[in-house]
């Protein structure tokens, strides 16, 4: 097995600390910064997880970050609906808060019973932006929008925590509301607790893209082992209508290989399409190394279990599944020899910020709290990288000095674009919401 880093060395995945903290601590009140707050530091042993040493900063002189809320309790995942209107999933809790004007609903939207141990929870939201799609609802009847679409890890009851399955569901938002929930994507959640994945974004075909790691433990072909089960709805990328209807077969005719856009793919927190072409990236968690960003086309392998970061020079292809040459692996953009436990990718399409940056893409992470900014070249296949990290690798925290865009934010979960232009960043290590933007606005 060709794989850069050893598959034991598990114990630094981003979320497994956040599992840690849960389990661990004695009783809790309050939200995450609450406890930093009020401990010297936390007992986690071994964690490289980022709660910000200091206020956050932005490297452009020329902008600032300001605090829109704080007070959260695990936030995992935002959507913004409007100016100064936004949905925040809280992990343990179940719970879809709504912010308006930097306050809190009394109630929120939604509150579920969710398996919460470690990597499982509220982990992905994504909002549908048409006033009327057409989709027919439950009761057959043509709703309209906004539409709203949740990944969680689904448990029993409120009493018992056993998970049943990671899924995604569809609601309506309707009167500070979500209703008519509508199954999706029912997956597995078994052995986990880890590699939930939970990324959701809805590309320009209209049809939702939806992350799943390989759930500490599921080896099928879809995790590239060639005597494995058939691909099960784990370890890669999913494509599916706003229905829940699979696409296009493109490793597999029967549900739900019917269903992958990508496979090898051992976890996921972020995914977004290039607005100038089109094209999916991705970034993924390492095994406590080589964590990467990818390029994403359709059938896209990204090497796991066989390789994780860039193949070695002598790597056998043949060692990959490639569902009949419909498969096709491709060595990460970038790779982080050391963790940084990357989450959300952003293409930033907005001026608001400066020219320089439009349509650049931002990274975050989880261990240090930061912010990376992404140039493209001319065709946007590739990461314009010069010095120590032109060979798209990061050997060592200092090479990535000069693509650090922003720091100390604590463990970062989500970066959006807000409809007024700036950049919105969302910090599960201080349980706030940031917002970029210049000075001088």
């Amino acid at each position: 097995m060709a794989v850069k880093c050893q598959l034991n060395s598990d114990s630094i995945s981003v979320f497994i600390l956040l599992g840690v903290l849960v389990l661990n601590v004695p009783t809790v009140t309050g939200s995450l910064y609450a406890q930093i707050a009020t401990t010297e530091a936390p007992a986690i042993p071994g964690s490289n997880f980022s709660e910000g040493a200091g206020a956050p900063n932005v490297t452009d002189t020329n902008l600032k970050a300001d605090l829109v809320v704080r007070g959260l309790e695990f936030p995992t995942n935002m959507a913004l609906l409007g100016p100064d209107d936004f949905l925040v999933l809280e992990k343990s809790k179940g719970t879809v808060e709504r912010i308006v004007n930097g306050t809190m609903l009394a109630d929120p939207l939604l509150q579920v019973n969710v398996a919460s141990e470690v990597e499982r929870g509220m982990l992905g939201i994504a909002v549908s932006n048409h006033s009327s799609t057409g989709i027919e609802d439950s009761n057959n009847t043509t709703a309209h929008g906004p539409y709203v679409f949740l990944y969680y890890t689904e448990a029993t009851s409120a009493q018992d925590h056993s998970p049943i399955g990671n899924r995604v569901y569809r609601y309506e938002l309707a009167d500070n509301k979500l209703v008519n929930p509508k199954l999706l994507l029912d997956l597995p959640a078994i052995p986990g607790p880890r590699h939930n994945g939970g990324s959701i974004t809805i590309g320009a075909d209209n049809n939702l893209y939806v992350t799943i790691g390989d759930v500490d433990g599921h080896t099928t072909e879809a995790q590239n082992v060639h005597a494995g089960g058939k691909p099960d709805g784990t370890g890669g990328i999913l494509r599916v209508t706003q229905d829940g209807k699979p696409v296009q077969s493109i490793i597999g005719d029967q549900s739900p290989g019917n269903k992958y856009y990508a496979y090898g793919i051992r976890n996921s927190f972020g995914i977004d399409f290039d607005p100038l072409t089109g094209y999916l990236w991705d970034t993924e968690n390492g095994p406590g190394s080589n964590d990467e960003i990818n390029l994403v086309k359709p059938g896209f392998n990204s090497g796991w279990l066989e390789v994780q970061g860039k193949a070695p020079a002598d790597f056998d292809y043949q060692e990959l599944v490639n569902f009949g040459g419909k498969g096709v692996y491709r060595d990460p953009e970038f790779s982080w020899v050391d963790t940084v436990g990357p989450t959300k990718v952003l293409f930033f399409n907005s001026d608001k910020l400066g020219a320089q940056y439009e349509n650049d893409m931002f990274v975050a992470d989880v261990h240090f709290g930061r912010i990376y900014d992404f140039n493209l070249n001319e065709n946007r296949t590739e990461l314009v990288l010069d010095g120590p990290i032109a060979d798209k690798v990061a050997e060592t925290d200092v090479e990535v000095k000069g693509v650090t865009f922003g720091s100390e934010f604590g463990a970062i979960t989500d970066l959006e674009v807000g409809p007024d232009g700036y950049l919105y960043v969302l910090s599960f290590g201080q349980g706030a919401i940031y917002r970029i933007h210049p000075i001088s606005m």
